[in-house]
């Protein structure tokens, strides 16, 4: 939902597939500053409220859409090759090889509904890093499916493999509904 918002240009309400109030969803972000600017709300640059907190972003000559996302607090390594992070939305990411090939529903679900995020939920991002682009497929809680791309994934993941010195601070990620680019400050 795009809605006035009387100390920023609009708020965004966002609403999973099961009919929750959503976390941060950062294409969603991307898709209503779009809206917003096609309906004359916003110029090229924004400043809008969603669930966790303040957002800017810039809609691009070539309609592209940047969005800043909120800053990363921690990151909390649970294996060598898996972490948990939160950009907006908490996100488990595993490094694993082959992701084209895996039984992603069966897979996810086995990490989503353990002891540790069954109440709550967390969104499960499998990636490899082939040819110097972060492959990445999601699976979200509130839609308890695969998406074909999930802003906040996205950017969990290229966070998570500059982390483990995988990748620099910008980063291209190619998801099954298209390619995206992030990039970040790292400050220690």
């Amino acid at each position: 939902l795009l809605r006035n918002h009387a100390d920023y240009d609009f708020e965004m309400i966002y609403y999973n597939a099961d009919g929750k109030q959503s976390s941060m969803c950062g294409n969603g972000g991307r898709c209503i500053v779009s809206f917003a600017h096609y309906l004359g709300v916003i110029s090229e640059r924004t400043r809008f409220l969603a669930i966790d907190g303040a957002h800017e972003a810039i809609v691009h000559l070539s309609n592209s859409i940047s969005l800043e996302m909120i800053d990363v607090a921690s990151i909390e390594d649970l294996t060598d090759n898996s972490c948990l992070l939160d950009t907006g939305s908490p996100h488990y990411i595993e490094v694993r090889n082959n992701i084209a090939n895996i039984d992603l529903a069966t897979e996810a679900r086995k990490i989503r509904y353990n002891d540790r995020f069954r109440e709550k939920g967390v969104n499960v991002n499998f990636v490899e890093l082939k040819d110097r682009i972060v492959h990445i497929r999601t699976y979200e809680r509130g839609v308890e499916d695969e998406t074909l791309a999930c802003g906040t994934g996205v950017t969990a993941a290229a966070i998570a493999m500059h982390h483990w010195k995988m990748v620099g601070t910008e980063v291209k990620v190619k998801a099954i509904g298209g390619d995206l680019e992030v990039s970040f400050d790292h400050i220690e």
